[in-house]
């Protein structure tokens, strides 16, 4: 049986440092993600299911993967793009389950849902810069911008 000596402790070493640095590189070459979104896309759209049962009832929206009904709101009608989320309202984050079949957002913009529509709105300022209404039955109508 060998002794632990200083010949094992520098060829232990060597061998953290190879893999380590081995380690290191394949990191920074992999491959680079795309490039965050700063709106919806037909992606989001899609990822949500419409006109399921859930529970015993009709749900009109939502993500059926995990039970999740949107109901409507009548909050809706005062999110606009292009104005600051309003103040008196408070920005619930979108159910984290549903927000990870997104396409992913750039980290300035939080994804906030209000009964049926979702928004991205700038974390600092509240400004909202895309709004998607999911009750709407194809992509073009659910992200037509609202005259501000």
């Amino acid at each position: 049986m060998t002794k632990f000596n200083l010949d094992h402790a520098l060829v232990g070493l060597a061998v953290a440092t190879v893999g380590g640095g081995a380690l290191a590189l394949t990191a920074h070459s992999a491959p680079v993600p795309t490039d965050p979104q700063h709106q919806f896309t037909r992606a989001d759209y899609a990822a949500f299911t419409r006109n399921f049962e859930t529970d015993g009832a009709n749900c009109a929206v939502g993500f059926q993967e995990r039970s999740l009904c949107f109901e409507t709101s009548h909050l809706e009608n005062r999110i606009v793009e292009g104005q600051p989320f309003p103040e008196n309202m408070y920005p619930l984050a979108l159910e984290w389950r549903a927000n990870l079949a997104l396409t992913r957002k750039d980290q300035s913009l939080k994804t906030v849902r209000i009964g049926q529509t979702l928004a991205l709105m700038e974390r600092d300022t509240r400004m909202v810069v895309d709004t998607m209404h999911l009750g709407e039955t194809d992509y073009a109508g659910a992200t037509t911008r609202q005259a501000s």
